[in-house]
Order: structure tokens, then C-alpha cells, then sequence
């Protein structure tokens, strides 16, 4: 059903269509958008997905030479080396963190930067905000809607990332166990999901798309160069819990930390709450 179809459901009146609304339109809202997101789903779940399985089909050429590799990294900074979670390159888990779960919240987050920053302020930009709001939907499950759809393909592209890279470990015999892949897709989730809160609350207070995209993603550099400049150098180090990326950890080698997880998944979740007061409190522009 579409949201459009939702206003003319039931032919009970304006005033008892927006008193069903709380109920009626926020799931079909949510199912909506996630269909409208299902191919750019399918686009970063196989990209992501063909990368990692890449990575997984490499480790069967260079663990023949991990020992060689290990002994010549002896040799780089040990702070270098944490930097970008080397430990032993011997091990999958390490590699696969070290080549693909370290660097895919960097990229994955701007996938709910994207559509979060649509959401608001792209609305306004391409002049369909009134007519959407024109429909029985109060402002709050626009947000509230969008942001839930957003966590849903999220998870959507991570499960399609994560059934490449364990469908290659199988097919080229590689090690790697089906709980470790589970749990280093999985924990991607709310560290990207909080940037995706960012820009939902930068595009309720902006109006302007571009804003909404270049404040959560200049964010996201900031927070990850600070994690990693704080492994290497003792001046930084203390800096290093203020980055989200501090609390990531590597769960394909330790296993999901949930007090982290849930906490990245809170602030998320509080940011989007900030978003629906502030979309609330201002005009709209058509």
C-alpha cells in the first residue's frame, strides 16, 4: 500500500484519518521507503559483499607466506601496526578485520548519511515535502518512519555482505567460522546507524541536502582519523573515547562487546529522537 493510497483508505473522514494515523500509515511509511531503498540495498550489499569475498579468496595465496609477512612486520611501529589491527596476519580473523572490517563502517556509513539527508532537506530541495505531508502523516513519523527503514536495509546490505564473504570461505576452503562473520557484519551496524542519525537530525535543522551530508560525513573522517592517530601517538591517545570508532572494536576476532553496541545503537536512536523535535519546531521550505 502506498502512503498516497492511505488518505483515500476507508473514506471515514479527514479528522478520523489522522486519528487512525498514529497506526495505520507508519508501517506502511516504513515498508515504502524500504522498498523504494531495495536496489541501493542490493548495489552496496554486492559491493561490499564481492570486496570482502575478494579479501577472503586472497587469504588462500598469502597464509602460505603469513609467517615471512609477520616476521617482516617486526619491523613497522608497533603503534602503526594497532593503528590498522594487525596482530597476525596468519590468522583470518585478523586479516579479514584488518583489510575489510576496519575500513567498512568508513565506507557504509554514507549510505545512511545519504538517505537520512534525503529524508528532510532533500524533500524540501526537489519540493515534494508538502505534498508527502499533505498525506495523514504526522511529522514525527516521517522521521521516526525514515530512520527505521534506514536500520532495515542496513541490516539488509550487511546480511548480503556477510552470505558473500562466508559463501567464499566455503568455496575456497578457508576457516573462517560462521559465528565470527555474524558477528563483524552485524557489529558495522550501529556505528554506521549513528552517523545516519546525524544527518537526520542536520537535515531536520537545515534545509539544505548538502549541509546534511557534509557535517555527519566530516564527522566520520574526524572520528576515524582520531581513533587511529590515537593508537599511534600518546598525545592522542586520551582524545580516543571521544570517536565512535573507539567503541567498535574487532568482533570477528573478540566476539560483539553489546555494552558498545547498544550504547553506539542508543546515541543513534537519541539523535533521531532529536530530529523529530526539531523538525517539529520548524517551517517548512516549498
Amino acid at each position: 500500500m502506498s502512503v498516497a493510497g492511505l488518505r483515500r483508505k476507508g473514506g471515514r473522514g479527514r479528522h478520523a484519518a489522522r486519528r487512525a494515523a498514529p497506526l495505520g500509515t507508519l508501517p506502511a511509511l516504513v515498508l515504502r521507503t524500504v522498498r523504494l531503498q531495495s536496489r541501493g540495498v542490493l548495489i552496496w550489499g554486492t559491493a561490499l559483499g564481492l570486496y570482502s569475498a575478494a579479501i577472503v579468496a586472497s587469504y588462500t595465496t598469502f597464509s602460505a607466506s603469513a609467517e615471512q609477512m609477520n616476521r617482516l612486520l617486526e619491523a613497522y611501529p608497533q603503534g602503526m601496526l594497532e593503528a590498522f589491527g594487525i596482530t597476525d596476519l596468519g590468522d583470518v580473523e585478523n586479516y579479514m578485520n584488518s583489510q575489510v572490517f576496519l575500513l567498512a563502517p568508513l565506507a557504509l556509513a554514507f549510505f545512511p548519511i545519504l538517505a537520512a539527508a534525503g529524508t528532510i532537506a532533500g524533500a524540501e530541495e526537489r519540493g515534494t515535502m508538502d505534498v508527502l505531508l499533505g498525506n495523514p502523516i504526522p511529522r514525527w513519523q516521517l522521521v521516526v518512519g525514515s530512520f527505521a527503514s534506514i536500520a532495515l536495509s542496513l541490516l539488509g546490505i550487511l546480511a548480503l555482505m556477510g552470505a558473500l564473504t562466508q559463501a567464499t570461505a566455503i568455496l575456497m576452503d578457508v576457516d573462517l567460522p560462521l559465528g565470527s562473520t555474524i558477528a563483524a557484519v552485524l557489529n558495522v551496524w550501529p556505528l554506521c546507524l549513528l552517523f545516519g542519525g546525524v544527518a537526520m537530525l542536520c537535515s531536520a535543522v537545515f534545509h539544505r541536502r548538502a549541509l546534511a551530508i557534509a557535517i555527519p560525513a566530516s564527522l566520520l573522517f574526524a572520528m576515524y582519523l582520531l581513533n587511529t592517530l590515537g593508537r599511534i601517538s600518546e598525545d592522542l591517545e586520551n582524545l580516543q573515547p571521544v570517536s565512535a570508532f573507539y567503541y567498535h572494536g574487532s568482533a570477528i576476532e573478540d566476539g560483539i562487546d553489546w555494552t558498545n553496541f547498544w550504547g553506539l545503537a542508543l546515541v543513534a536512536l537519541a539523535l533521531m529522537l532529536l530530529a523529530v523535535l526539531a523538525f517539529r519546531r520548524r517551517d517548512i521550505y516549498t
